[in-house]
């Protein structure tokens, strides 16, 4: 018998993923970060607790609204990573800004990096 933290909650995410809410953004983190739907779901799927996708909705918009004030975080997708999904901790998304904000910092090397680390 396998208890329910022992369980494989794949299935119980994805289902989670089809919602409304949960697809748009979704769609709208993959055409962020210019990778499939399907590949967003599965960084999704192994990145994020089942509470996290349920309310995937919501917290896509609120990092949304954080994005307009931080145009760093916005070309980056900062917000979104780690205070909508927490794919990626606080200290990672302060150390790819900093990064950013070097000299001759190149945002697509530093957008490629993100991608790399969360898949």
């Amino acid at each position: 018998m396998k208890l329910i933290y022992e369980r494989d909650l794949a299935p119980m995410k994805l289902t989670s993923l089809n919602g409304v809410r949960q697809n748009a953004a979704t769609l709208a983190l993959s055409k962020r970060l210019g990778i499939s739907r399907q590949q967003m779901r599965k960084i999704l799927i192994e990145k994020c607790d089942l509470m996290t996708l349920e309310n995937l909705g919501p917290r896509y918009d609120a990092a949304e609204i954080q994005a307009e004030s931080d145009e760093i975080g916005n070309a980056l997708s900062l917000p979104h990573l780690s205070t909508a999904t927490g794919i990626l901790s606080k200290e990672r998304a302060d150390h790819y800004r900093s990064l950013a904000l070097e000299k001759d910092a190149d945002l697509s090397d530093i957008r490629r990096a993100i991608l790399e680390e969360i898949s």
